[in-house]
């Protein structure tokens, strides 16, 4: 009996006559059989050419015996799953049985009967080809799963090559196709070559890869890759593959493009042009069916939403079709179609055309843009914008759908604004409180330190410690409330999302916002009980102030509930992947009714207190903008229990420490209408070693820049007659000098956005963060 497919035999004998009795034994049956006369030799064929079916090996060799070849090859994944049959001389009942142990999956004993010996090997030939195509079907199997289950096309493509890779033992992978807009191949996926081949394009009929969509016929290259001068491909020459693999992906007879397989230290075998054919086949139906489902979606998705402006556009943003609800919606008569206008000409910023096309770009956009009508009328618009491949797999084209907002977006902005009111007013009367409680020891401790200097009276060391640390708690607690309160009515736009701590978060929401609660609570008669547990929680990717407002809304509906008073309990934890904050009443609870409706829009049951019902639907919005959810649980007459839920971050980035810089001695030209402010500035500045010179306005500053040599000016914002940064601009004028900026609002600047100065500080300012703003002022000096 022949073999079905010519298998390759590795026979390691040192006997050479034992060595060609086998080799014409197994040639005889169809197989080819190559020979080694030791176990080193061995492994050097193995190296150069791995696909080996079988190894018969004895187990007395010179230098490396066959049980250390077996252990070898166990050790090597890529040698692992080769059969063994052991020929030994060797046939005591413990030889057979370490060889078996060591790893042989068969044994024989010399002498031999040629007949079994044929016998045995086709049985482990034939399990191996069995084993190989096994895992060529469950590769199909997978490549018909990814086509049903992947969620876009790039990672449907990104996942056959995944297959192909692992199926073929490769160590990199490629697919390109066909732009026939722009006459290339473009890889569209890639595994085992990093970023460095992210969009890369090459001429069609080219290389291995324009032979291969010519000829409709894979091309293997076994040996020697990154040379050939077939290979065409940079990255492939560049990281000096040694082996390649190129086959055409054809439908219907036409070519897509071509998968590339590539390994790094291993030839190729020639049987390999077998199981390349199945999976291009494989992968290019896939290809084509994924190519078909998304036009049926794309079809779907224009005729559902046909009663909004829908906009068909191609790949550089040409309007191809626009319905009539879009030319309504910009002002546009019935009779004119817009085609191949740019249909981004009608928003109202490039800030909104960039923001679009960079999502866009990535497949897909959803957001609120701003509309210009031909009248000039501008108009809030929900758009979302998507982009797919064309019905004739030429290229790609963009889908929009609009959606006019303009009357909620005025309700609802509306209703917004009149409620931040409504919180302001009635946080500003607990940060009073706050601040006059904090105030209290200091105007003490200052009064009475005051009289007794005046008097001559001696003060005792500890005791005018104790004073000084009183009075500096109650000022930088002050400074703490003020700065939480700015951060609510003005929250900083500049500033993206950025690691956030919900302890923190709830820490400075409950310091803002209780001592309000409290005088609320005390003025009805009731009391609320605060239970707070703060456990580990990992980082989120949020905008902080967003939070404390989504956190403010539910603690607002908390505390509405409980009309007699009770207990309200925060609790902050980790679990898994997400960080969670719950809030929990013990107020009267809602209705399953009230619970279906608690997230909708202007649904309120206190509507005759003022309620809006906007409050849980913004927070719900909010946590959804960062990925979270908000759970809802309720009984009535029990209780009710929010619990918002984000996404992790996957790494906390660590702090920067905290240090003094030592700067060389500089002339400092400081700058203050404020009397105090300005001689505490000098003191700060003289103590760190600087000779200072004051100046109370902008115009005195000037007079003594041009009388002075001065190497940096520090300087208040807000002063009459000339600002800091009309005073920072003339400065520059008449000499490049290093200019730092005091100001209580440093949110609203950014000396990186444009502003004439260096460095902006934000008041009240701390002896350390002076002195480091002093260091990034003048790096060059800093010792």
């Amino acid at each position: 009996m022949k073999a079905v497919e010519s298998a390759r035999i590795l026979v390691v004998e040192d006997n050479r006559d034992t060595s060609a009795l086998l080799r014409d034994l197994l040639e005889a049956e169809g197989y080819q059989v190559e020979s080694a006369a030791t176990g080193e030799a061995a492994f050097e064929m193995l190296e150069r050419a791995p696909d080996i079916d079988l190894i018969v090996l004895d187990l007395m060799l010179p230098g490396m015996s066959g049980y250390d070849v077996i252990e070898r090859l166990g050790g090597l994944p890529h040698l692992t799953e080769i059969p063994v049959l052991v020929l030994s001389a060797l046939a005591s009942a413990s030889a057979r049985i370490r060889g078996l142990r060591e790893g042989a999956d068969d044994y024989m004993t010399k002498p031999f009967l040629p007949e079994e010996l044929v016998a045995r090997a086709r049985t482990l030939v034939t399990t191996r080809l069995l084993r190989r195509r096994t895992r060529e079907i469950a590769a199909l199997g997978q490549i018909a799963q990814a086509a049903l289950t992947a969620a876009s096309p790039d990672l449907l493509l990104h996942r056959m090559v995944e297959i192909a890779t692992e199926v073929l033992d490769a160590d990199a992978g490629l697919i390109l196709l066909v732009d026939e807009r722009r006459q290339e191949l473009r890889v569209r996926a890639a595994v085992g070559l990093g970023d460095t081949v992210a969009g890369m394009a090459m001429p069609l009929a080219t290389g291995t890869a324009g032979e291969a969509m010519m000829t409709r016929e894979p091309i293997l290259i076994p040996d020697g890759a990154a040379s050939d001068p077939r290979v065409t491909n940079p990255v492939l020459r560049r990281e000096g593959f040694r082996s390649l693999m190129v086959a055409p992906l054809v439908i219907g007879g036409a070519p897509l493009g071509v998968i590339e397989m590539a390994r790094r230290a291993l030839r190729i075998d020639p049987r390999a042009d077998r199981p390349l054919r199945i999976v291009a086949d494989r992968v290019a139906v896939a290809i084509e069916q994924a190519r078909l489902e998304s036009e049926a979606r794309e079809l779907a998705d224009v005729v559902r939403r046909i009663g909004e402006g829908v906009v068909v556009a191609d790949a550089d943003d040409r309007i191809v079709f626009a319905n009539h609800a879009f030319l309504d919606m910009v002002g546009a008569p019935e009779s004119e179609t817009l085609r191949d206008r740019v249909w981004t000409e009608f928003l109202s910023t490039a800030q909104d055309v960039a923001a679009i096309a960079g999502q866009v770009r990535q497949g897909s956009f959803q957001g609120e843009v701003l509309m210009i009508r031909r009248s000039g009328e501008p108009r809030p618009v929900l758009v979302t914008v998507s982009t797919v491949g064309r019905p004739d797999g030429q290229g790609a084209q963009r889908i929009g759908v609009f959606r006019d907002v303009s009357q909620e977006h005025e309700l609802r902005f509306r209703v917004i604004r009149e409620q931040k009111f409504r919180t302001l007013g009635s946080l500003a009367a607990g940060v009073a409180h706050n601040i006059n409680n904090r105030l209290t020891p200091v105007l003490g401790w200052t009064e009475m330190l005051l009289e007794r200097l005046a008097a001559g009276e001696a003060i005792d060391r500890d005791e005018l410690a104790h004073a000084l640390t009183v009075i500096n708690q109650g000022a930088s607690d002050s400074v703490g409330t003020v700065r939480r309160l700015q951060e609510y009515s003005r929250p900083n736009r500049l500033r993206g999302p950025e690691a956030v701590q919900l302890r923190e978060v709830v820490e400075q929401l409950l310091a803002l916002t209780r001592p309000q609660w409290d005088n609320e609570a005390a003025r009805r008669g009731i009391r609320y009980e605060i239970d707070l547990r703060m456990d580990p929680a990992p980082p989120v990717l949020a905008v902080a102030s967003e939070i404390r407002e989504a956190l403010l809304n539910i603690l607002e509906n908390a505390l509405a509930a409980m009309e007699r008073g009770g207990r309200l309990a925060i609790h902050v934890r980790g679990e898994g992947d997400r960080a969670l904050v719950s809030v929990s009443d013990t107020g009267k609870g809602m209705s399953e009714e009230v619970k279906r409706l608690a997230f909708e829009p202007f649904f309120t049951t206190r509507g005759s207190e003022g309620g809006t019902g906007l409050g849980l639907s913004l927070a719900q919005e909010i946590v959804q903008r960062y990925g979270g959810a908000v759970a809802l649980e309720s009984r009535e007459a029990v209780g009710t229990t929010f619990t918002l839920s984000f996404p992790a971050l996957a790494v906390e980035a660590a702090g920067t420490a905290v240090f003094l810089p030592v700067i060389e001695p500089m002339r400092i030209l400081a700058v203050e209408d404020e009397p105090e402010v300005l001689d505490v500035l000098r003191a700060v500045l003289s103590h760190a070693g600087h000779l200072v010179v004051t100046a109370a306005s902008g115009r005195e500053a000037l007079a003594l820049f041009e009388a002075e040599t001065i190497d940096l000016v520090v300087t208040d914002l807000g002063m009459p007659g000339m600002t800091g940064l009309a005073l920072a601009v003339e400065l520059k004028r008449r000499r490049q000098v290093p200019v730092i900026l005091l100001t209580g609002w440093a949110e609203e600047l950014d000396d990186k956005n444009g502003a004439p100065v260096d460095v902006v500080v934000a008041k009240p300012f701390t002896r350390e963060r002076l002195l480091e703003a002093l260091a990034r002022a003048v790096p060059d000096r800093v010792r």
